[in-house]
């Protein structure tokens, strides 16, 4: 790694925290404002916490991530499948219509299973 991306890997690095203050914010605000954009931190947090590296970012750190996203988008289109067809069945009163909703979802999902792999079940 040269001298010149050390400062830029840092960076990333640190992004991580930032992705972190942007959650603990944005989740009082979502459930609490009710206009639109007021998912945007927590939208934000999410993707920031997500595209962060870690301290040894290798191979592995990138299959999780990769793998860790698929999964997640997989479960979250389903689970708005589920709840549009049980919707639509009136067994239920919600679906999953907007796209900043099921993006966060997906990147709250994508984070839990990153996160879990790579700490919780090092290999």
């Amino acid at each position: 790694m040269s001298t010149a991306s050390k400062p830029a890997h840092k960076i990333l690095y640190y992004s991580k925290f930032l992705g972190l203050a942007l959650i603990v914010i944005g989740i009082p605000i979502m459930l609490i404002d009710k206009s639109s954009g007021a998912e945007m931190p927590l939208l934000v947090g999410l993707f920031t916490l997500f595209v962060a590296t870690e301290k040894i970012q290798d191979e592995r750190s990138v299959q999780l991530k990769t793998t860790s996203l698929y999964l997640s988008f997989c479960i979250s289109y389903a689970l708005k499948l589920l709840t549009s067809n049980l919707n639509e069945h009136a067994l239920i009163s919600f679906q999953l219509v907007e796209i900043n909703h099921f993006l966060i979802l997906v990147l709250a999902l994508a984070n839990a299973v990153f996160y879990s792999r790579l700490y919780i079940l090092k290999q």
